[in-house]
């Protein structure tokens, strides 16, 4: 028998498998009919039989048999159930376990929540949630007006709050990720911003990506890693896209550049967000969140995440993200920590032989993705002719 926790690495794998074998709708029809409407019958009756009250009473009883460490307040005269959730022991579970082969398990509780509260003629009136396992919940009865509550226990006010990505919603629909954009899919933001564009440079951290032979292509629209926008010592123009990494040390610099910024030129800042890492606190860096990319690497087939193995570089990555983008693209910079000047990257002094690879990555983790993303690339990729001779002669 699963214990109140494990269905969570079920869900996870399930939900993933639903998207991939039938797409988009038939996940979110498995969460509004399997989950909202069989399993979690006995909500909607509580709700049907006593309203608010009722869904209160069964929610409570719930958090105490699955140890959830979260707050449920009642004030019906006002016509509001929230919730504020500290932390989360399904998508804890997840974490802890470093489990993401689905692109948003968060996703799923609307997904449920939903479609059960429109049966018994309520609505999720506001809800936000970080992928951290912190999220908050008010809920109305529906056609009645209700009163959003100030509380001190508002999970927004925890210095935890300030971690991961936000989704948004309101009345039941959600909100677009972003300020200036309408897409409410991390998939779509990404597409839209670079929808315009048919070619994409990646520069990576290599000492390839400032020689001569980078120098000769076409940069109009980049991407660059987050060392690079904040020293402007690859690349020096305006990128379209930074893509920061697992362990970003610049943010400072990071932030007083983006900020110094007239707006229409800033760059999307995207991240990975693995489960495996410390949730980066962008907030407080004066940061905007970045937009998650894994979704859009899953949904492309090009990265499945593997629990506590190695996973690429950030370069690595970004080469991914613009193939799975379906541009045409030229790679520079990535250059597998081979390049024959010793160096680690690019304008750094050599490093001793033999320690160059962090633990957390490999080179056969990075060609293997990386011939991954070649294989399903349906435009021509570019690569800088060091990178491309590695590949040729490198086996795993």
């Amino acid at each position: 028998m699963l214990g109140c926790q494990d269905f969570c690495g079920y869900y996870d794998w399930t939900f993933h498998y639903m998207r991939r074998r039938f797409g988009q709708d038939a996940v979110k029809k498995l969460w509004a009919q399997a989950i909202a409407f069989d399993s979690q019958q006995h909500y909607m009756t509580a709700g049907q039989d006593n309203g608010l009250r009722g869904l209160y009473d069964t929610w409570v009883k719930t958090g105490e048999e699955e140890q959830c460490d979260w707050t449920f307040t009642l004030d019906e005269q006002k016509n509001v159930l929230r919730m504020d959730m500290r932390q989360c022991p399904s998508k804890g579970f997840l974490l802890g376990n470093d489990l993401n082969a689905d692109e948003d398990y968060c996703d799923h509780c609307m997904g449920w929540i939903g479609p059960a509260l429109e049966k018994i003629g309520a609505e999720v009136a506001s809800h936000e949630h970080n992928h951290c396992g912190q999220c908050w919940w008010e809920m109305r009865i529906r056609d009645k007006p209700y009163q959003s509550l100030n509380l001190d226990i508002d999970i927004r006010k925890s210095p935890d709050w300030k971690r991961g990505y936000i989704e948004r919603w309101k009345s039941n629909s959600r909100l677009p990720l972003l300020e200036q954009g309408g897409a409410t899919d991390p998939c779509h933001v990404i597409s839209d911003w670079f929808a315009d564009i048919d070619h994409l440079t990646v520069l990576g951290r290599g000492p390839s990506a400032a020689d001569n032979w980078i120098q000769g292509q076409t940069r109009d629209a980049v991407i660059v890693a987050d060392p690079t926008y904040a020293l402007r010592d690859v690349f020096d123009g305006e990128p379209l896209g930074v893509l920061i990494g697992d362990r970003p040390d610049k943010l400072k610099q990071v932030a007083k550049r983006f900020n110094a910024t007239p707006p229409e030129r800033r760059p999307l800042l995207m991240h990975m967000f693995l489960p495996s890492n410390p949730m980066i606190d962008f907030a407080s860096e004066g940061l905007p969140r970045p937009v998650p990319i894994l979704p859009l690497l899953i949904r492309a087939g090009l990265y499945t995440h593997q629990p506590k193995q190695p996973y690429p570089t950030t370069g690595t990555f970004a080469v991914m993200l613009a193939i799975a983008m379906e541009k045409q693209t030229t790679v520079a910079g990535v250059d597998l920590y081979k390049h024959p000047s010793g160096n680690m990257y690019n304008g750094e002094p050599p490093v001793t032989p033999g320690v160059i690879w962090p633990s957390w990555h490999t080179e056969a983790c990075d060609v293997a993705h990386i011939r991954l993303a070649l294989n399903k690339a349906v435009k021509p990729v570019y690569l800088h002719p060091f990178l491309e001779g590695l590949l040729q002669h490198i086996h795993h």
